[in-house]
C-alpha cells in the first residue's frame, strides 16, 4: 500500500490539481511564481497532503506491518470521504474541491482492499515486534492493571490502539484509549486520526479503571498528572536520557514493570552511557544539597526559636513557617484577572557573605503594610526571605488583616466565615409568630377608660361619587392613626369611598357615649344577624350617627321591622337616611333585598309570569320589585371580570308585600353596616403599623403610617399596596450604607474582604435572622381580608386572646420586609433615619452617621500629589475637578500596575462606586411619575448598571484635545511646530503593567468601532435594549470597573455628594438613557429571560 500510495502521488496529472486550476483561472497569474512552483516542484496542498500521508504510512508499516499500513490509509480515506459527504468544516485549510479531489484519488487507491481483510488482523502481515508486544501484554495481565504504551508518532497511536483493541488474544482484558498532544498544527492533516476532543476524560478513565491501557506519544512524559502504573512500555527506544527518566517515573506502583522494545539494529550500549550520565547527575545534586544544608544549618543556628505569639488565643507564628503563611494570605485576596496574588521577594547583597530580603505584597493590600524587610542579614536567601515574610505577617496582624488565630480573617472572622462556608443555614421556610391582632391592643385600651366622654372620636363618611350617603362617628378608647380614604367595591357598577377624619380634640356628649353600644348593635345586626345578638355590647369600636339628637332615640326610632302591606310607591333611586330599610322575604327565611320599585300586579305581567313568581290575587297591592342584598363581604377588592355578568343594573325579582318585612333602619345605614368589616380591617392594618412605630421603631421616629403599612404588607395579604417597591429602594439603600460603613471602618481591608462582609450583612439569611431577633415577624401582614364569617371585635374576645396563630414565612419575605422598612425610613427621613433603623435591626454592626463616614474617607486621601502627564485632561473629560489628587490616580490604577504614586489599586473605589451608582439609579427610578411597577424597576436597573453597558459608555467617553507636533526640516537644520487635535479616551488613562491588558484594549476598541453605530442607534431610538450587540463588544471588565471607581472617587472627593456623582453619570450618558427607559416604549427583557418565558408558555 505504501509503494502504491507514493506511485499514485507521483503519477497524478498536476494540471488536474484544484490549486493549479485555480491559478490557471486567474488572468493575472500568468507565469507567476506560485504557478511555476506548483508545476515544477509539485507544490500544491493536495500533493503536500498525499506526501505527509505517505510518510506516516511508511512509519506505520515499518513498526507494525503492511496490514497496519493498509488499515491506516483506508481509515484516513474514510475520514476524508465523511468530511466531504457531510460538508464538514474539518480541514479548513483545504478548499471543498481539494477535499473532493483527494477523496477520489484515495478511493481509487483503497478500492483494491478487501473490507473483510481489514476486520481482523492478519498475523502474517504484521511485524514480529508487534507480536512480541502482544506476548508481553498477556504476561502483565493482573487485577486493577494500568499501563502506558509510548510510541513515536500520532499515526502509530491511532493504529496501535485499534490493533490492540481488536486483537483476539488481549481484547477481552485490555480497554485501550489514546492521548496525544493538543497541537493545532496536526489537526489540518488528512492523516490525523486521533480526535483530541475525545481524550478529555482519558486520564480520569485510567484513574478510575474505566480504561486500563493508554497508547500515547511523549505528551505524557511530564507536566500531566498520571496515575501510577503497573507497566510502562516504550515501543521504540527513548530519544534521550530525559525521556527515559520521565517515562520510567510513570511506573510507580509496587512491583511495576518498565520495558523498552529494541529493534535488531538498535545499539544497546547507549543505555550504559545514559546510566553513567544519570549517576553523575545524582552525584552533583547530592553535592549541592550538602552545601545547601551546611549553609541552612548556619542560618538555623542564628534564627534560634524566634516566634510571634498571640496571648489571647495561644496561636504562634514560627520563623520557619512565615513564608507559607504569607503565601496563604495572598491566595485569599480574590485577585483579579491579569494580576498575580503571590508575594514578590527581592534579595539584596549586603556583602559577599550576607544578604537581606524585602517582600512586596499585591497592590490590593493597603500601602501601609504592603512592604516589609528582613530584620537581619543572612547567609542564605532562603533565610532572608523567611525573615521578611515573618515581619510582613506581623504587620498584617497589627493592621487587622490577620485574626488572633494568626490566619487570614477572610476565613476566621465570624461574620465573614459564615458567608464563605454558606453558614446561612436558615431554612427557606421558618416558623414565625402569628400576625398581630390589632383588636387585642384596642381591648386592653378599654381597660383604662374611666369616663366615656374621653373616647376618641373620628368622623366617618360614606360617599358615592359626589354624594354623601351617610355620616357616622367612630369611637375608640385611644387615638387612631391617620386613615386614608377607603375604596369599597359594592358591585360591578357601584364604588363607594369611605373617609375617616380624626378629631383628637372633639368632646363626646355623655348621651352619645352611653348609647353608642345600642347604636352599634342596631347597625351591625341589620346585616350580620347571626354574629351580632340583639343585646350585644362591649364592642371594641363603636358607631353612632352624626346627626343631632339623642342616639338612644335614634336607636329606638329605627329598631325593629314593619310589615310590607299598605306601602305607597316611593322614589327609591336615592340611598339616604330617609329611605326604606332592607326588604326581607319571610317566606325564604328573611332573605334580605333592596327595594328597587313597585309594579302593579296587572300591569305588564302575564299569568305565566305571575304563576312563576308564586303570586296570587292580581288585584291586590302593588308588588315589590327588589334585588338581592349583596352576599359579598369583601368590598375591598373589585369583582373579578370573569365573575361579572354582562347585564347592566341589578337583577330584580318581585315579592308580595304581605310576604315581606321591612327594617325600620334606613337602607343607607345597612349599606354602611355591610362595609364595616372592610373599614375596620383597613383601620386595623393602620393600628398594627402605628403599634410598630410606637414600640420597636420608637427610636427611629418614623411616623408616616402609610409607609409603614406598605413596608409590612406582603403580597399574599392582597392589600392595595405591598412592600415590593419599597423593598427595591431599601435594598439599594442598605447596600450603600453597608458598603460605606465597611469602607470607612476598615481602611486596610481589600475589596475581597469588603465584598464578603457586605454580602454577609445584606444576605437574606442575615436579615431574616435580624427580623426574628427583634420580633418584627409578628407585624408582617400576610392574611388576606375576605370578610367571610366576620364577627365584630368584642372586648371580651380580645382581652385574653393569645397571639395570632403561628405560621411559616419564607426567609426572603422576612428579609424583604426589613429592606422595605429601610426604604420607608429613607423616604421619610433620609440616611439619618435609616441609620437609626439599622442600629435597631442590625445592632451587631456599628453604624456611623453618613457624614462621619464621608469625613473619614476624605481624610485618608492626599491633595498634594503631582499628576502624571495629561492627567488633568481626564478631569475635563469627566466634567469634575478633584481636590484630592490621589483619588483619580487610585481610581485608574489596575492591580497589575507597578510604578510611582501608587497607594492601592482601584478595587476599593470600585466597590464603593458600585453602590453609589446603584442607589442613584434606584432612587431616580423609584421616584419616577407615574410609578414604575417593581418588576420593571429591577429590569431597568439591570439594564443601566450592567457591565456591558458601562463598558460601552467608557469606550464612548472621549474628546479631542490640541497637541503640538514637533518635527525637523529636510536638512535637520530647523525645527517645525504644528498644531493638531488628537482623541483622548477615558480608558487610556488606566495605569497597568500587563501587556495582555493593552492587547485587550486594542482588540475591544476595534470591535467598538465596528458596532458603535448600531448600538448608539438602538440606545437612542431602538425599541429594545441592544443586549446582543453589547455582548458582541465582549469588553473586559476593567472598562466598567474604572467607571465605578471614578464614581467612588468623586463621592469621596465631594464629601459624599451623590449629586456630584449623578452629574458625572449625566456626562457619561447613563442618566439620559435611564430617562428613556423610564418613559416606556423599550422592551426591557434580556433575550435569555424572554426565551425562558417562551419556554414556559409554548410547547415544543
Amino acid at each position: 500500500m505504501v509503494s502504491r500510495l507514493n506511485l499514485l502521488r507521483m503519477s497524478l496529472d498536476i494540471e488536474q490539481d484544484p490549486y493549479v486550476k485555480l491559478l490557471r483561472s486567474d488572468p493575472l497569474s500568468g507565469d507567476s511564481k506560485p504557478l511555476k512552483k506548483a508545476l515544477w516542484g509539485r507544490k500544491t496542498y493536495c500533493q503536500d497532503q498525499l506526501k505527509k500521508l505517505n510518510t506516516r504510512a511508511e512509519i506505520v508499516e515499518k513498526g507494525l506491518g503492511a496490514w497496519a499500513a493498509d488499515w491506516y490509509v483506508n481509515a484516513c480515506t474514510q475520514k476524508l470521504q465523511h468530511l466531504v459527504s457531510e460538508a464538514s468544516t474539518g480541514l479548513r485549510f483545504l478548499d471543498d474541491s481539494e477535499k473532493v479531489y483527494l477523496g477520489q484519488c484515495l478511493s481509487t487507491l483503497v478500492s483494491c482492499l478487501s473490507r473483510e481483510a481489514l476486520l481482523a488482523i492478519d498475523s502474517t502481515r504484521v511485524t514480529p515486534k508487534f507480536m512480541r508486544l502482544i506476548d508481553f501484554l498477556i504476561s502483565q495481565q493482573k487485577p486493577a492493571f494500568t499501563g502506558l504504551l509510548f510510541v513515536q508518532t500520532r499515526a502509530e497511536v491511532a493504529v496501535l490502539s485499534q490493533m490492540l483493541s481488536m486483537h483476539p488474544r488481549i481484547k477481552e482484558f485490555y480497554t485501550v484509549s489514546t492521548f496525544v498532544g493538543a497541537s493545532t498544527a496536526q489537526r489540518g492533516n488528512i492523516g490525523e486520526l486521533v480526535d483530541v476532543r475525545g481524550q478529555v476524560e482519558t486520564l480520569d478513565d485510567l484513574r478510575f479503571g474505566r480504561k486500563n491501557l493508554v497508547v500515547t506519544t511523549s505528551a505524557l512524559e511530564e507536566g500531566i498528572d498520571v496515575s501510577a502504573c503497573n507497566a510502562v512500555v516504550c515501543f521504540d527506544k527513548p530519544s534521550n536520557l530525559k525521556s527515559l527518566v520521565q517515562r520510567r517515573g510513570r511506573a510507580r506502583k509496587p512491583e511495576s514493570t518498565f520495558a523498552i522494545m529494541l529493534a535488531e539494529d538498535d545499539d544497546p550500549s547507549i543505555f550504559a552511557t545514559w546510566r553513567q550520565l544519570e549517576e553523575m547527575m545524582q552525584q552533583e545534586y547530592m553535592d549541592d544539597m550538602r552545601q545547601l544544608q551546611e549553609l541552612e544549618s548556619q542560618d538555623e543556628s542564628e534564627e534560634g526559636d524566634r516566634e510571634f505569639a498571640v496571648e489571647r488565643t495561644g496561636a504562634k507564628l514560627m520563623l520557619s513557617d512565615a513564608v507559607s503563611h504569607l503565601y496563604h494570605f495572598c491566595a485569599t485576596l480574590l485577585s483579579r484577572q491579569s494580576s498575580d496574588p503571590a508575594p514578590i521577594f527581592t534579595v539584596n547583597d549586603v556583602d559577599q557573605r550576607a544578604v537581606t530580603a524585602k517582600v512586596t505584597l499585591p497592590i490590593c493590600v493597603d500601602a501601609s503594610v504592603r512592604e516589609a524587610s528582613s530584620r537581619s542579614a543572612w547567609i542564605t536567601a532562603k533565610a532572608a526571605r523567611r525573615d521578611a515574610a515573618f515581619e510582613a505577617y506581623i504587620q498584617l496582624y497589627h493592621a487587622g488583616l490577620i485574626s488572633d488565630n494568626l490566619l487570614p480573617i477572610r476565613g476566621f472572622d465570624e461574620a465573614i466565615a459564615e458567608v464563605e462556608t454558606k453558614v446561612d443555614k436558615i431554612a427557606s421556610l421558618v416558623p414565625v409568630a402569628g400576625q398581630l391582632n390589632p383588636w387585642n391592643l384596642v381591648a386592653r385600651q378599654w381597660q383604662g377608660v374611666g369616663d366615656l366622654s374621653s373616647l376618641q372620636c373620628s368622623e366617618l363618611s360614606l360617599h358615592r361619587g359626589e354624594e354623601t350617603v351617610v355620616e357616622m362617628l367612630m369611637l375608640a378608647p385611644g387615638p387612631l392613626p391617620p386613615i386614608p380614604a377607603i375604596t369599597l367595591f359594592w358591585d360591578a357598577d357601584t364604588i363607594f369611598r369611605a373617609t375617616v377624619r380624626t378629631s383628637p380634640g372633639r368632646l363626646i356628649r355623655p348621651a352619645y357615649a352611653k348609647s353608642a353600644a345600642q347604636s352599634t348593635t342596631l347597625l351591625l345586626a341589620s346585616v350580620f344577624r347571626k354574629s351580632v345578638a340583639a343585646a350585644s355590647t362591649g364592642f371594641a369600636i363603636l358607631f353612632v350617627p352624626s346627626e343631632d339628637g339623642d342616639p338612644m332615640q335614634w336607636a329606638d326610632r329605627f329598631h325593629g321591622t314593619v310589615r310590607g302591606d299598605g306601602l305607597e310607591p316611593i322614589d327609591v333611586s336615592s340611598l339616604s337616611p330617609s329611605s326604606l330599610g332592607i326588604i326581607r322575604d319571610m317566606k325564604n327565611n328573611g332573605v334580605p333585598h333592596i327595594l328597587r320599585g313597585f309594579q302593579e300586579r296587572s300591569s305588564d305581567l302575564n299569568g305565566d309570569e305571575l304563576e312563576r313568581q308564586g303570586i296570587e290575587n292580581a288585584e291586590a297591592a302593588p308588588l315589590f320589585e327588589v334585588s338581592r342584598f349583596p352576599k359579598r363581604t369583601d368590598f375591598l377588592h373589585a369583582i373579578p371580570e370573569q365573575n361579572q355578568t354582562a347585564r347592566s343594573g341589578p337583577n330584580t325579582t318581585l315579592l308580595r308585600p304581605e310576604d315581606c318585612e321591612i327594617d325600620r333602619l334606613p337602607l343607607a345605614y345597612a349599606v354602611f353596616a355591610a362595609t364595616v368589616p372592610a373599614i375596620l380591617h383597613h383601620v386595623g392594618v393602620r393600628l398594627v403599623a402605628a403599634h410598630l412605630s410606637n414600640t420597636l421603631l420608637a427610636p427611629v421616629g418614623l411616623t408616616n403610617t402609610e409607609l409603614l403599612v406598605t413596608a409590612i404588607t406582603a403580597s399574599a395579604a392582597r392589600e392595595a399596596t405591598d412592600y415590593q417597591r419599597q423593598e427595591f429602594l431599601g435594598d439599594s439603600v442598605l447596600k450603600f450604607l453597608t458598603s460605606l460603613m465597611l469602607t470607612s471602618k476598615h481602611l486596610h481591608w481589600h475589596e475581597g474582604l469588603l465584598s464578603l462582609a457586605k454580602d454577609h450583612i445584606v444576605s437574606n439569611a442575615s436579615l431574616a435572622k435580624a427580623a426574628l431577633a427583634v420580633g418584627l415577624d409578628g407585624f408582617i401582614l400576610t392574611t388576606p381580608f375576605t370578610g367571610s364569617k366576620w364577627r365584630p371585635p368584642y372586648i371580651s374576645d380580645h382581652l385574653d386572646s393569645p397571639a395570632g396563630k403561628p405560621r411559616q414565612l419564607s426567609t426572603k419575605t422576612l428579609a424583604d420586609v426589613v429592606e422595605a422598612l429601610i426604604g420607608a425610613a429613607f423616604l421619610e427621613g433620609g440616611f439619618g433615619m435609616v441609620t437609626a433603623m439599622l442600629r435597631i435591626m442590625l445592632p451587631q454592626a456599628s453604624w456611623p452617621l453618613v457624614g462621619d463616614s464621608n469625613n473619614t474617607l476624605h481624610s485618608t486621601h492626599q491633595a498634594s500629589i503631582i499628576y502624571p502627564p495629561h492627567f488633568s485632561e481626564l478631569e475635563r473629560l469627566i466634567g469634575y475637578t478633584f481636590t484630592l489628587r490621589s483619588l483619580p490616580l487610585e481610581a485608574l490604577t489596575h492591580a497589575s500596575y507597578i510604578g510611582s504614586n501608587v497607594s492601592t489599586s482601584y478595587d476599593r473605589l470600585e466597590f464603593l462606586g458600585d453602590v453609589c451608582l446603584d442607589i442613584i439609579i434606584a432612587t431616580a427610578s423609584f421616584n419616577h411619575e407615574p410609578a414604575i411597577v417593581t418588576h420593571s424597576l429591577h429590569l431597568i436597573r439591570t439594564a443601566v448598571v450592567n457591565a456591558h453597558f458601562l463598558a460601552f459608555l467608557c469606550l464612548s467617553l472621549s474628546a479631542s484635545v490640541p497637541r503640538t507636533n514637533i518635527t525637523t526640516g529636510h536638512n535637520n537644520n530647523e525645527i517645525l511646530m504644528s498644531e493638531a487635535t488628537v482623541p483622548i479616551h477615558a480608558w487610556s488613562f488606566m495605569r497597568h503593567a500587563d501587556p495582555n491588558i493593552r492587547r485587550s484594549q486594542q482588540g475591544c476598541l476595534k470591535r467598538y468601532e465596528s458596532i458603535k453605530a448600531p448600538i448608539l442607534e438602538c440606545l437612542q431610538y431602538g425599541s429594545h435594549i441592544p443586549w446582543a450587540l453589547l455582548a458582541r463588544l465582549d469588553a473586559p471588565k476593567f472598562f466598567s470597573d474604572i467607571i465605578e471607581s471614578l464614581i467612588g472617587a468623586i463621592y469621596i472627593d465631594s464629601h459624599g455628594s451623590l449629586a456630584a456623582c449623578e452629574s458625572f453619570l449625566e456626562t457619561l450618558g447613563v442618566m439620559g438613557y435611564l430617562r428613556r427607559l423610564l418613559q416606556g416604549g423599550v422592551a426591557l427583557y434580556h433575550p435569555k429571560e424572554k426565551l425562558g418565558q417562551l419556554a414556559d408558555s409554548q410547547r415544543v
